[in-house]
């Protein structure tokens, strides 16, 4: 009896410690990818010494672009005001905004050449202004002849 009770013991306890067996015919699913949406990564604006923000463009070419904010944060279906200075040689400046959903847009006024002034950047200066039409991520491209550059900027709803 005693050889009786010993095996039914051991044979529970290795039971319970066997690993548990498949389902038939179960198979698991391999993970799905959640698509993540990209965070804006606006450009780094910073107090200029005339008290606005400024932002020092990221560059496709040799030169320098800087733009200078009239307002602190951007938002859409209302005028904001960008004076941009650019170094390079030629006539032309050309500009234009693209939405990350890849709407562009022109401004609504300029580019306009400034004569004067007392921001203290190097190159020629112009001004702009822009209307965006939708919250998002924004990248305003500049070009001056050779010279190219681009900022980003986060547009909130209005």
């Amino acid at each position: 009896m005693r050889q009786s009770l010993v095996f039914i013991t051991v044979s529970i306890v290795l039971a319970a410690c066997a690993p548990i067996p498949d389902r038939a015919g179960a198979t698991s699913a391999p993970p799905t990818p959640v698509a993540t949406q990209p965070v804006c990564q606006p450009s780094l604006a910073q107090p200029s010494k005339n008290g606005f923000p400024e932002i020092q463009a990221t560059m496709k070419s040799a030169g320098e672009i800087w733009a200078l904010l009239f307002f602190d944060q951007a938002h859409a279906n209302k005028d904001e005001k960008i004076v941009w200075r650019i170094t390079g040689t030629g006539k032309k400046f050309d500009i234009y905004a693209q939405h990350e959903a890849g709407t562009i847009i022109h401004p609504i006024w300029g580019p306009e050449f400034h004569g004067s002034s007392n921001w203290e950047r190097p190159g020629d200066e112009w001004g702009t202004g822009f209307n965006f039409p939708e919250p998002g991520c924004w990248t305003v491209t500049v070009t001056l002849g050779e010279t190219i550059g681009e900022i980003r900027l986060n547009v909130l709803a209005p």
